[in-house]
């Protein structure tokens, strides 16, 4: 439930600087926030229901994951290259 909110609030965190990245990111909440509240009112979900559930989850974890060192590692990594190279 916890990494519902957060997955939730990471557009908006995105959305001044990184436009794309925050409207690429909605899709993957709406179908996670949907099989989470299939999961509360369905009883008995079925192996189909899991392996859906989680896989949603897990993408939405890659996609943060990939978007957050994309969006913030790599251009610290590309200033210490270029102070590397500078310097030599």
């Amino acid at each position: 439930m916890v990494y519902l909110f957060i997955a939730t609030a990471t557009p908006l965190f995105l959305w001044i600087e990184h436009r794309k990245w925050a409207v690429a990111h909605i899709p993957f909440v709406i179908a996670l926030w949907g099989a989470f509240i299939y999961y509360v009112v369905v009883p008995e979900l079925g192996g189909w229901g899991h392996v859906t559930l989680w896989s949603l989850l897990v993408a939405n974890f890659a996609f943060a994951h990939l978007a957050a060192f994309y969006l913030y590692a790599t251009p610290y990594l590309r200033k210490q290259r270029e102070k590397r190279l500078i310097k030599s």
